[in-house]
């Protein structure tokens, strides 16, 4: 969701301490997401605020791997073993939650909160 992410990962570079560890947690740029999270969570119902997100600004991991490595992070590697995709735990029940709320409560539909799947990139992920 970074303008600009290269200044940015430069940055964060530059400020952590030597033998500091970055976290973080994104989106990807897939169609999936495109669906998801930016046409039916923030366009359809109104779950994010209007213009919450850019789909453009997403990033995929390889395109991450990339950005980190030219900002000079030295342990980023092609094993993504670090790395595990976020899944909504319950789905289904977050969205009977949303509706049974009258879609007034957006953050019903995360309320069964999210879990690590080590093999799902397509939407949210994190390392």
């Amino acid at each position: 969701h970074l303008l600009d992410l290269r200044a940015a990962l430069s940055e964060i570079h530059r400020v952590l301490k030597p033998g500091g560890v970055l976290v973080f947690d994104t989106i990807s740029r897939t169609l999936w997401s495109y669906t998801t999270v930016w046409l039916i969570t923030q366009e359809i119902l109104n779950i994010m605020p209007p213009n919450a997100h850019d789909w453009r600004l997403f990033i995929t991991p390889s395109e991450l791997r990339s950005a980190l490595a030219l900002a000079s992070f030295s342990t980023v590697t092609d094993d993504e073993a670090a790395w595990a995709g976020l899944v909504l735990k319950s789905p289904v029940k977050g969205i009977f939650a949303l509706a049974g709320s009258g879609f007034k409560d957006p953050l019903a539909l995360f309320s069964y909160g999210f879990v690590e799947d080590p093999n799902d990139f397509s939407a949210q992920y994190c390392g």
